[in-house]
């Protein structure tokens, strides 16, 4: 309804008195008379209509019963506003169904910018042990019995990242550890409230997902995930047996707090050149057992 004291519109181009504002829209059928509405518009000096039927100043024909188009504009005014009341429904469903979209359908949005940590949280790593003197001598006597060589790569990434190699060539033996240690740091890209903690469980999932879909360029097949129990926060051994190929992979990943363990474990596939194969459950202990020294050394 028109506010009160805002003049309404004359969409007819009358300017009567009681004349509604009606929308374009509305057709001849839609827009009701008003009582005497012919009189008015008739000139007071025309003669009756024939038949002797003068027109009253109620509207209609005398002999009817007065006041026929004011109930009839009455109820026009009542289809009206149910025409209305049906569209405002209307309207009021798909708001609804809209939101109810909305919730299903839409992921939980980021925290707000104030709540995004920036900063190391407490117990969380900033420098991570040697990754050399981590894995213990009785560990690697175990499983890389002999004499080994040993290399430790350049860190890229400062005191939060750590990487070490041992080799055994001494047939018919051939074994290979490789390991990295990484500390992640708070980032404003991880999930959740971006702490450190966060952007490790991010880098959990995706060497998991690097694993079990490599890239074409390594010619690797897919590995096998097995969930292992009692390492760390989380820990999963990926293996990958190349056919045809030369060696056997097994790959475990730890994380703790915001620190990611990756141990690859490496043997003959076959024997070939004098070597005795590797059994991926022999392989997945050695990584596993340097992890737990890894793990026992965390700060």
């Amino acid at each position: 309804m028109p506010a009160a004291g805002r003049p309404r519109r004359d969409w007819s181009g009358g300017s009567q008195p009681g004349d509604e504002e009606y929308p374009p829209w509305a057709g001849p059928a839609d827009v009701p008379g008003w009582a005497g509405q012919d009189v008015r518009q008739r000139r007071p000096d025309h003669p009756s209509p024939p038949g002797g039927q003068d027109v009253t100043g109620d509207g209609g024909p005398r002999g009817q019963p007065p006041g026929r188009s004011a109930r009839a504009a009455a109820r026009a005014r009542r289809a009206r506003r149910k025409y209305i009341w049906a569209g405002a429904l209307a309207v009021l469903l798909l708001i609804a169904a809209g939101a109810g979209y909305q919730l299903l359908h839409h992921s939980a949005p980021r925290p707000a910018a104030g709540s995004l940590v920036t900063t190391f949280l407490p117990g969380e790593v900033q420098r991570v042990p040697d990754a050399c003197t981590a894995v213990t001598p009785a560990t690697l006597q175990a499983y890389l019995p002999g004499q080994r060589h040993t290399v430790a790569p350049r860190s890229l990434d400062g005191s939060a990242q750590s990487l070490c190699d041992w080799t055994l060539d001494a047939r018919p033996l051939y074994r290979v550890l490789e390991v990295t240690l990484q500390a992640s740091s708070p980032s404003g890209l991880a999930s959740g409230n971006g702490s450190a903690t966060a952007a490790a469980k991010d880098a959990y999932a995706q060497a998991r997902q690097q694993l079990t879909h490599p890239v074409k360029a390594t010619h690797l097949p897919p590995a096998t995930i097995t969930q292992l129990a009692g390492l760390g926060s989380g820990a999963f051994a990926a293996v990958q047996l190349p056919r045809p190929g030369p060696t056997n992979l097994v790959t475990v990943v730890v994380r703790e707090r915001n620190v990611l363990i990756t141990v690859v474990s490496e043997g003959p596939a076959g024997r070939r050149g004098g070597y005795t194969p590797a059994a991926p459950p022999q392989l997945q202990a050695a990584a596993a057992a340097a992890a737990r020294d890894i793990l026992a050394h965390l700060p």
